[in-house]
């Protein structure tokens, strides 16, 4: 009888310690999404993001290993990973709330920042590339973020060519395991902090300081600005407008001969831009050179009219002391 009982619990202790051996492996390596399965190349940086929170996968709980990356969904991998965070208002895109976070937080402007339509667009490898750069302070130019990205090991490429450019497939796309793998990559190999503390814009309007005086007005008016080099322009067929500045404090402000709200738009930026003169005197004064067809002088502010534009030009340098 007690051979019996020895027998039997040396048995049971066989098959507990058999289940156990069976059953552990298969929980340390299960992924939460039922198509990314035991052996997937990227299993472990997807499992890896998973766990941080980083990615949650569709509603129907497939990951889509395969499917190339938004940049709505990039933004909101970013943002994850840095600890952004963002409030979310009704009837706006589902990422908004981060695209806002990275460019007030990080000042990184992302090229949809202001377009749902880029925000749905597959992201680049260029772009991941310049963004990743700019969390760390580095050279974010195309050429120079994707250098970095290989001296820290972020990538080795994917394409045969002779410069790391080529290599890199700076227009290619981004898969969902791929961005896995480079986010597992960056907090391998770079870290979690933040560095960076200039503006990185790749809106295609772009940001010089003059956008960033005037862009609130325009807006108003819907009117979309993009930046040139000291300077701007709209390509808005009634409020279409060109500044330039020059070396030495020369202003050179083109606004066409349009409407009487143009004429009002283009002096409230003139005065925003640093015009010796209130808005609406200048406002006025754009009215009657355009109605007399002669070229006005008004405390600095020179007004000439010609045959589909109006000429505002005025010195900053005579403002100095005044």
């Amino acid at each position: 009888m007690k051979n019996r009982e020895k027998w039997r619990h040396a048995f049971l202790c066989a098959v507990t310690l058999t289940c156990f051996l069976y059953i552990a492996p298969l929980e340390v390596h299960a992924t939460s999404f039922p198509d990314v399965k035991e052996g997937y190349w990227a299993e472990e940086e997807i499992t890896w993001a998973s766990e941080k929170g980083l990615v949650t996968g569709y509603k129907d709980g497939r990951f889509g290993p395969g499917d190339e990356m938004t940049e709505a969904q990039f933004a909101v991998m970013l943002g994850r990973y840095f600890g952004m965070q963002g409030e979310r208002k009704e009837n706006e895109h589902w990422a908004m709330n981060m695209y806002r976070t990275l460019a007030r937080d990080g000042n990184l402007r992302l090229p949809g920042l202001r377009h749902d339509d880029i925000k749905n667009r597959e992201v680049t490898r260029g772009i991941v590339s310049q963004a990743f750069a700019h969390t760390q302070g580095q050279a974010s130019g195309l050429m120079e973020s994707i250098a970095w990205m290989f001296e820290e090991g972020l990538t080795t490429g994917r394409k045969n060519g002779e410069t790391e450019m080529e290599r890199f497939d700076v227009n290619g796309k981004l898969t969902r395991a791929q961005a896995a793998v480079f986010f597992k990559r960056f907090h391998d190999k770079v870290g979690t902090e933040w560095k960076s503390e200039g503006l990185l814009d790749l809106t295609p309007e772009g940001a010089n300081e003059y956008t960033e005086k005037v862009r609130a007005l325009y807006r108003e008016r819907g009117v979309t600005v993009y930046a040139r080099e000291l300077g701007f322009g709209t390509a808005d067929e009634e409020f279409y407008h060109l500044f330039q500045a020059y070396e030495g404090g020369l202003r050179e402000f083109a606004v066409a001969r349009t409407t009487q709200a143009n004429f009002e738009l283009a002096a409230e930026a003139a005065e925003e831009l640093g015009a010796p003169i209130r808005a609406k005197e200048l406002e006025e004064a754009l009215v009657a050179a355009h109605e007399t067809e002669e070229t006005i002088m008004i405390k600095g502010v020179e007004i000439i009219p010609e045959k589909r534009d109006i000429f505002i030009l005025w010195n900053m340098a005579n403002n100095i002391g005044e």
